[in-house]
């Protein structure tokens, strides 16, 4: 048995162990979920631990289809506090069903919405009771991200368990990263049709939440193997300033990381073939060159303000294959926007993004 105080898996991982041990005082708990996707079949997780299906056959009117998520919870429905909890354990503010619809979203790579819960039974002596959530949705078109938008290979019945299975394998060290890294992937794709801008932001940052265990080599960092306190000895400094000073130098390997993390887990990504306008594509050979684009692109719309040029979207981009727009620059106002400075299409980047992730995971578990 795993000592809870130490247990730094995911808390769906925890309850469906403590679950397996005793469910003698488990409860159900229901929750209404949506997306845009038409979901078949049904996911049946552990012998009923965890349920999801179709809830609705016909869209609502904003154009979403609904399913339940049904979870077995184990123990009494007291919360439990570990006053013996770590500074560095495991955290994730939206709970087990926050974590479920994070791993679902990069599963079927389309949206998630929590509509409502519900609690209790619904017998002679008891009535469930509904907790509505308000959240933020944004009707767009398809053509602007036409990926999210596809019913195609989706079903509960198919793949799902086995993929929940392998995150379950994964070694606790990349637990609370890789969640993050669902997590923020997740986000990314409910600002589409809302903030371009912010796909950007949160598609680094899944990335960056597990870049982390990439070891960088001596071409990449000359510091790299040396320990910080070799490297700067004064007695001017005082503690706090030595460590704010550490943490001004691990961050200028950020950018390197996120760049040789997507190099490392982008393999089979990239494939050949004859397209129709062949400088909209970009090859393998180019993806440094574009990653570090990317990320100067986010580092400066977080840090001075600075707007992102961005490839347009039309209705036909994806469908001829275009990874960017095939403007060559523009001139907005008085400034001038050079191709270098051009992001891709966000569902290029996007379904990069989902392909590292999920190469990590097969490498990882």
């Amino acid at each position: 048995m795993i000592n809870t105080e130490i247990d730094n898996r995911m808390s769906w991982i925890r309850n469906v162990d403590k679950l397996n041990e005793n469910d003698s005082e488990s409860y159900y708990c229901e929750y209404e979920i949506a997306s845009e996707c038409n979901i078949p079949g049904v996911l049946n997780y552990q012998n009923g631990m965890i349920l999801s299906s179709f809830l609705t056959v016909n869209r609502d009117r904003n154009n979403l289809y609904h399913y339940i998520l049904k979870i077995k919870y184990a123990g009494l429905k007291e919360p439990f506090i570990n006053k013996k909890a770590s500074q560095k354990g495991y955290y994730f503010k939206d709970g087990i069903v926050g974590e479920l619809l994070a791993i679902f979203s990069l599963y079927f790579q389309c949206r998630f919405y929590l509509i409502a819960s519900y609690f209790g039974e619904l017998s002679s002596h008891n009535v469930k009771t509904k907790a509505e959530i308000n959240f933020i949705y944004q009707q767009c078109s398809p053509h602007i991200h036409p990926p999210i938008f596809s019913n195609r290979n989706k079903n509960f019945a198919k793949g799902l368990g086995d993929f929940l299975d392998s995150i379950k394998s994964l070694d606790t060290k990349y637990h609370q990263q890789f969640i993050l890294a669902c997590y923020h992937y997740s986000r990314a794709l409910k600002e589409i049709g809302i903030d371009s801008e912010m796909i950007f932001v949160r598609l680094v940052s899944s990335i960056e939440a597990l870049s982390e265990f990439i070891k960088l080599n001596d071409k990449d960092d000359l510091f790299e193997g040396k320990k910080f306190e070799d490297i700067i000895k004064n007695d001017v400094l005082s503690n706090e300033e030595n460590i704010e000073l550490k943490k001004i130098f691990d961050v200028r390997k950020a950018g390197k990381k996120f760049i040789r993390f997507i190099e490392q887990y982008s393999m089979g990504f990239f494939k050949g073939g004859k397209y129709r306008a062949i400088h909209t594509k970009i090859k393998k050979s180019d993806l440094p060159k574009i990653l570090k684009t990317i990320y100067d692109a986010r580092s400066s719309y977080l840090h001075n303000g600075e707007p992102m040029y961005l490839s347009q979207p039309n209705r036909n981009s994806y469908k001829w294959r275009w990874d960017t727009d095939p403007s060559l620059g523009m001139i907005i106002d008085n400034r001038k926007m050079t191709t270098s400075k051009k992001l891709p299409y966000t569902y290029w980047f996007e379904e990069l993004v989902r392909h590292c992730l999920l190469s990590f995971l097969k490498k990882s578990s």
